[in-house]
């Protein structure tokens, strides 16, 4: 091993059970399981491929152990069942011959953070609020209903150790069902499961504990997951999380699993790109240390740097990476063998890892289109090597040569302008966005390692002579901005922000407009702000960044009110003058004063060319932002696929 990061790679003990090193895959509920309940053959290959990639641990995620609590739960047919057993004992039997250890989740639901279903009302501890949808409200769970719960842990602790599970863990955060027994703020019970003392409120978990310990005897490790602080008024504090580690410390629990937040500050869910690398280290892993001496796991955005940094300053013993290993497998391996510059960057977007909704697809990544299929986009080396031209070096481009690459093909990219990266290069502008020049970064070494040859500076054109003997011509020459006819666009105090990132230019004067309210024009005010700008954003639609998932939205929104940024949705955009702007909302018309105008009103897809090569060349495909407009995500999977069918 040649590398800096050895102290990440010392064998590590939960208990008396040891872990090769302090890698932990995260519990992350992709959904490849809900309907059955059971890790199915999808879901083997999925772990596998994480434990092959050298993970010291396994937290199979969310396991339920009934189906008679959770709405959305109660169609799934494998809970509480040999069955479920079974899966479990596969996929121990495939990933011990790895050394990975494994651990399941065990929960028993959601509660008011589970998605409604028509004419089922969802459980809590009391009456509450259900989280998505407030109009509807839980029913509190009967105190029989309660006192059936840890037999069901009961059953599940004894099915996992019969399966060959190596650890269990207690699902107790994150504002779910047993978290909220532990919480005032959701249980205002007046039997003994209520909040009246220490001991009512912690009394589910104490009995789910020992059933779990009756279960698996005194050796067997037990984790414990839990919130520092759910970050909401009402929620825990960090004086009452001291004292439930105290008191499970005390009973005898064997690690904890420690992080922030809840679905009510959602961004801590599901860390954002506004939020920094390792950000729950030091309000929940260096908290719980110094409250414990037992071994503390922190999740958070890991990087292989701040992993590093948590376990030399001690404020963490396991380091919990999901999303970092979606996109990368091979994280841990890549980093023990002295290869971190080839790990492929999460990019903390958030939206193909957490859910497929109005995709019609499988949960997957965005820079990592083989997860859940692992064994069907497995990239192997082609009988015959052809020859691929790429045309455009952005990230569909980038993605397709590497793919095209890395199955035995001859791959020549031609990037009319004098660098690789396309729409990547003003998207990593921003400094909280540093993990999109990461990935620009992972694909330009990756490139090189392949040996695919790079043609700056070359304009193609139908009829170039460079396309005659390509047996593929992948298309991606990307997107232009989207420049609409507003009276004085053309002005000297008017930037289009793509090129002023890309030129590197200053903003001239304090006040800045940004005319869209979009990903760019947010990230664009933000940076501005954090430069000391007196930034206003105006938006024509109802609503800041039309496409974010909940949790980006939740941090875009925090980071414009902590960085007073004004806000004017609904308002067009009548002219741009040399002082600033006319605009008109509701309130009517009105003059706003400022020295640069920013434009941030989208792209579209600059498909002139190719268009007229794909009408020349049957053999040529269009992918990326010049077929239509997308996201990072979209741009990797066309590219991916484009790459991955070349016969």
């Amino acid at each position: 091993m040649k590398n800096n990061f050895e102290k990440l790679f010392e064998r590590t003990h939960i208990g008396k059970h040891g872990v090769k090193n302090r890698f932990v895959y995260a519990p992350m509920g992709i959904g490849y399981n809900y309907a059955s309940g059971c890790i199915d053959d999808p879901g083997i290959e999925y772990y596998s491929e994480r434990a092959r990639g050298g993970v010291g641990m396994l937290n199979i995620g969310f396991q339920n152990v009934s189906n008679k609590l959770d709405p959305m739960m109660m169609q799934a047919y494998g809970i509480g069942t040999p069955m479920q057993e079974m899966g479990w004992a596969r996929l121990c039997e495939r990933v011990h011959g790895y050394g990975t250890s494994v651990m399941v989740q065990l929960s028993c639901g959601l509660g008011r953070c589970a998605q409604v279903i028509s004419g089922v009302p969802n459980v809590s501890a009391s009456v509450n609020n259900n989280f998505w949808d407030p109009s509807t409200q839980t029913r509190a769970l009967s105190t029989e209903e309660v006192r059936a719960i840890p037999g069901c842990f009961e059953a599940a602790a004894a099915a996992c150790k019969r399966a060959g599970v190596d650890c269990i863990e207690i699902h107790g955060h994150v504002g779910y069902l047993l978290d909220q027994f532990m919480t005032p703020l959701w249980n205002r019970r007046e039997d003994e499961y209520g909040p009246q003392s220490f001991e009512n409120k912690m009394r589910l978990t104490t009995e789910i504990y020992e059933a779990c310990r009756k279960a698996v005897g005194p050796d067997y490790p037990i984790v414990f997951r839990m919130v520092i602080e759910h970050n909401i008024p009402g929620g825990r504090t960090r004086e009452e999380s001291a004292e439930i580690i105290r008191y499970l410390d005390g009973l005898g629990v064997d690690a904890f699993d420690v992080d922030m937040g809840c679905y009510d500050a959602y961004e801590w869910i599901f860390p954002t790109a506004y939020m920094e690398d390792g950000c729950m280290v030091d309000d929940a892993g260096a908290f719980a240390k110094s409250i414990t001496d037992k071994p503390v796991f922190t999740v958070g955005s890991h990087t292989p740097e701040t992993a590093l940094k948590a376990v030399e300053e001690g404020k963490s013993d396991f380091i919990v990476v999901g999303r970092g290993m979606l996109a990368d497998p091979e994280f841990a391996n890549k980093l023990y063998y002295g290869h971190r510059e080839d790990i492929r960057p999460c990019i903390k977007c958030n939206r193909y890892c957490l859910s497929a909704t109005g995709r019609s697809c499988d949960s997957s990544c965005s820079v990592n289109p083989q997860v859940l299929h692992e064994k069907t986009y497995a990239i192997t080396k082609k009988p015959v090597s052809r020859n691929i031209a790429v045309i455009g070096g952005g990230v569909a481009g980038m993605e397709a040569a590497r793919v095209a690459a890395l199955s035995g093909h001859s791959v020549t990219i031609y990037e009319r302008s004098g660098g690789l990266g396309g729409q990547l290069i003003p998207a990593a502008a921003p400094s909280f966005k540093n993990r999109i020049q990461m990935l620009n970064d992972y694909y330009q070494v990756q490139l090189k390692k392949l040996g695919v040859s790079i043609v700056y500076n070359k304009e193609i054109h139908a009829d170039s002579p460079e396309l005659k003997h390509a047996y593929k011509i992948i298309v991606a020459t990307g997107a232009k901005a989207a420049i609409p006819p507003i009276p004085g666009i053309h002005n000297e105090n008017v930037m289009e922000v793509s090129n002023l990132h890309r030129s590197g230019s200053s903003v001239s004067g304090q006040k800045v407009i940004i005319a869209g309210g979009g990903p760019s024009g947010c990230d664009c005010a933000l940076e501005l702000a954090m430069e000391g700008k007196e930034v206003t954003i105006i938006e024509m639609l109802p609503k800041l960044y039309p496409t974010a998932t909940v949790d980006n939205r939740y941090s875009v929104e925090r980071r414009i009110r902590e960085e007073n940024i004004c806000v004017m949705t609904g308002t067009k955009i009548k002219e741009l003058t040399p002082s600033g702007a006319i605009v008109e909302n509701a309130d009517g018309v009105q003059e706003l004063h400022a020295d640069t105008v920013i434009l941030a009103m989208g792209m579209k897809p600059d498909h002139e060319i190719a268009k007229s090569i794909a009408d020349k060349y049957v053999n040529a495909v269009i992918i990326g932002d010049c077929k239509a407009i997308g996201q990072i995500g979209e741009a990797v999977h066309d590219g991916f696929m484009a790459g991955w069918t070349i016969e």
